[in-house]
């Protein structure tokens, strides 16, 4: 797609602009996770060169451009050519090289915390007769952790079954909400997941890698977080980041009534010994 955009428009661009065009296209691994600034300190062109490339190639800007590449990348790489481009380094590099991933993550999601999208979530949440979560293969993780903490605050939180998920929500109230994790590999099975829900009239909702992810095509809301896997890891370093704002969102909609529920938990673990006591805490 990129590729056909920029041979329609390379007799338009600017020297700077083709530069970058022929960056973009022979150094797609790169340039995929670089920003308009660092893609233009690479080129040596300025960042408004970048950002301008990128309205020219019909994109409402370069997130969007960069956003196109990252999900072509990563949904093109398998796992073994993810553990490929490990293989080679040495044994501390590898290491780091792990660790800084991650990082970059993170502070791609600092850098463009979704907001008003997760207010607006942690709201329709709040309000639904019933949350359902749906994540296949290694997204099960991040439902699991997510319900975990939801089943704290929300009366009716439930994770559907991926062998009989048509049963489940053809019997969930008519005011549920079904929530879909899926990241880049996307599994079929989730965004399947969210096609029944609309087909039933049920609310859907996802927390995926951008829009241009077949779950957010189904889904009224949309929560994004930035996924780079580490080898052949998809890291969620950077989503599980997001999803702990998402439970915050719920508890701030809720109001009041989260600390008291709160407080009743703790007092039911202090009496069934669910954690063990801090013996520091005990010393005068």
């Amino acid at each position: 797609m990129l590729k056909e955009r920029i041979a329609l428009r390379l007799k338009e661009m600017t020297p700077a602009q083709a530069a970058v065009a022929r960056f973009l296209l022979d150094h797609r691994k790169e340039a995929a996770f670089l920003t308009a600034s660092q893609l233009g300190e690479r080129v040596g062109v300025s960042e408004t060169t970048v950002i301008r490339l990128s309205h020219l190639l019909g994109y409402s800007g370069y997130l969007q451009l960069r956003s196109e590449m990252t999900s072509s990348l990563i949904d093109h790489l398998s796992t073994l050519e993810r553990i490929k481009d490990y293989g080679t380094s040495p044994e501390n590099d590898l290491y780091e090289r792990a660790l800084r991933k991650d990082m970059e993550t993170l502070s791609a999601a600092l850098s463009s915390i979704p907001s008003a999208e997760l207010d607006a979530l942690g709201q329709a949440m709040a309000e639904a007769g019933a949350v359902y979560l749906a994540g296949y293969r290694s997204s099960s993780s991040l439902v699991c952790y997510l319900s975990f903490y939801l089943s704290w605050i929300l009366p009716n939180v439930r994770t559907i079954s991926t062998e009989m998920p048509f049963e489940m929500l053809s019997n969930a109230p008519a005011d549920s909400l079904v929530l879909g994790i899926s990241f880049p590999r996307y599994s079929r099975w989730t965004v399947e997941v969210l096609e029944t829900a609309e087909k039933l009239g049920l609310t859907t909702a996802c927390v995926t890698s951008d829009l241009t992810s077949p779950l957010a095509a189904q889904s009224k809301y949309v929560v994004t977080a930035p996924y780079k896997p580490v080898s052949f890891i998809d890291s969620f370093a950077a989503p599980i980041s997001l999803l702990n704002c998402l439970i915050l969102s719920v508890a701030r909609s809720l109001g009041a009534g989260v600390a008291k529920k709160l407080e009743t938990l703790e007092q039911h673990w202090r009496q069934e010994g669910i954690y063990i006591p801090d013996r520091m805490k005990a010393l005068p």
